[in-house]
């Protein structure tokens, strides 16, 4: 690294910590808000970092800064340090996300694509500010309720019309430096796209955490449609508008509710936009045929609404949880095309499916579970409660997939799925779903209503009632158990590939 780079690294590790000091001394000497100080050293810092890739030969110094400004910012939250950079409304890990998602972005694209870093840091510093500025200010702000956190839809707007301006700036700022035959049309695309993506990934933050995917999912979007030809940027533009078809027309048919259509959203564009059909028929068979037995039984399936956390409507937490880690197999897939990665991708969702089918099936069944620690009799819903024809569901939920996965495969010359790996697949996908009963008969929380004395997946009961952890971590609810349930999954398939069986 050049020696200048070391020089520079030293000056611009002390004008952040000026801007972090005088966001404090402003907020104090003239009475700012912690919010509006929070913004406008968010501004700033956002700014300063993005100019670095044009100063710097080197990634390493922003590399290094990252990681000590994450430290410390990770600090400052916990103790209630800096209120003027981190803010005191709510609690958030924003100003920890942030180094994060850059020093990601410096090691994938300094070297690569430095164009996308910088706006996709632009969009994080500039736009997000606005949408925050703008849903905090207006008079009659017309509340969302996508995620977690409330939004406005003057701020979302906002968010959208920067991110779109600030995309378009900089991609005629780089056909003019480059003298590359970028279209206004193309340009103006790819803005479209890309505020699109960044405003829906906005909409479901929570805790600042924003910071970590606007600029990630924006970064992906704008690498993706300035590094592929014309035909590759309209395919994905085709998945992304199945994408919102497929999400809004699951929420009014009441499989998903408003959080969940924009995760789905999400997670479909990134399907169906570079996975195509041999990805996106396997994730559909999930959510189409499982969205659909979730409905059957419907009467029975009323008893145990005191007893499940989630009902059959899918929120975001639910949908992340069962399509995120596949989601993040289309990604590596992407960048680096095996067929490993296909594989990983069937057997996850084939182990959420086992799951979900055991659980809707098993809970029709007239004949009490057992539990899989001890094999005692226990009530119907209980975590870690099996059946015969519980396991037998997981098992046809399981196969029922990997065939979905096999017959898209056909798509894909080098995506088929042999009978070695049908049977391997299928049984990895049962095994998965088995290692999601087991932790929830072991770590998964369960609670005991004061009211009524039932035990219960849910923290409030009866009347609302705050109810007493007496199982499991409180944090290990359904969504995480079925996390691992998904990651259980692929690595029996990671397991099989060691030994040579698929």
């Amino acid at each position: 690294m050049p020696p200048s780079d070391w020089i520079f690294l030293v000056i611009f590790f002390t004008a952040l910590l000026s801007v972090i000091g005088f966001a404090e001394f402003v907020r104090r000497r003239l009475h700012w808000s912690p919010e509006t100080a929070r913004k406008s050293a968010h501004i700033l810092t956002g700014v300063l970092v993005s100019l670095t890739p044009f100063v710097l030969q080197s990634m390493w110094p922003m590399l290094i800064l990252s990681i000590i400004f994450a430290l410390l910012d990770l600090l400052a939250v916990q103790k209630g340090l800096f209120p003027g950079m981190h803010g005191l409304k709510r609690q958030s890990y924003g100003t920890v996300y942030y180094p994060i998602s850059f020093a990601v972005l410096v090691v994938l694209l300094w070297n690569h694509n430095k164009l996308v870093l910088v706006t996709s840091m632009l969009i994080m510093a500039l736009a997000d500010a606005a949408a925050a500025t703008v849903g905090e200010n207006v008079k009659n702000p017309r509340v969302l309720h996508f995620g977690p956190e409330k939004k406005s839809l003057q701020g979302s707007l906002a968010m959208f019309f920067s991110t779109f301006l600030i995309v378009f700036i900089s991609m005629r700022f780089f056909s003019f430096i480059n003298q590359e035959s970028l279209s206004l049309v193309i340009i103006l695309w790819i803005a479209f796209i890309v505020a699109l993506i960044a405003t829906a990934s906005e909409l479901i933050s929570v805790q600042g955490s924003d910071n970590l995917t606007v600029p990630l999912s924006s970064a992906f979007t704008l690498y993706y449609m300035l590094t592929n030809p014309v035909s590759e940027r309209l395919g994905f533009t085709i998945g992304v508008g199945l994408a919102l078809v497929v999400a809004f027309t699951s929420y009014k048919l009441k499989f998903l509710d408003a959080g969940g259509a924009i995760v789905t959203f999400l997670l479909a564009s990134l399907v169906f936009g570079i996975g195509r059909w041999t990805f996106s028929v396997p994730i559909l068979a999930f959510f189409i045929l499982s969205s659909t037995l979730s409905k059957i039984g419907k009467k029975r399936k009323e008893k145990f609404v005191a007893v499940f956390e989630k009902s059959s409507r899918r929120d975001l937490w639910q949908v992340a949880a069962n399509g995120g880690l596949p989601g993040l197999f289309v990604v590596m897939w992407y960048f680096f095309p095996l067929n490993i990665f296909y594989l990983l991708y069937v057997c996850a969702l084939a182990s959420v499916m086992a799951d979900t089918w055991g659980t809707e099936i098993g809970i029709l069944s007239k004949s009490r579970p057992r539990s899989i620690i001890n094999f005692k009799l226990v009530a119907p819903g209980t975590s870690g409660g099996i059946s015969l024809f519980g396991s037998f569901g997981a098992l046809l939920g399981s196969v029922i997939l990997v065939m979905f996965g096999a017959m898209s495969g056909t798509f894909n010359s080098s995506r088929i799925i042999g009978f070695n790996e049908f049977l391997v697949l299928s049984l990895a996908g049962l095994l998965g779903g088995m290692v999601d009963s087991y932790l929830g008969g072991t770590i998964q929380a369960q609670f005991q209503c004061p009211v009524c004395g039932l035990t219960t997946e849910k923290k409030f009961h009866c009347d609302n009632s705050p109810t007493k952890l007496v199982r499991g971590y409180g944090w290990i609810n359904n969504d995480v158990v079925n996390f691992f349930c998904a990651i259980s999954g692929a690595l029996f398939v990671l397991l099989a590939r060691i030994v040579g069986l698929v």
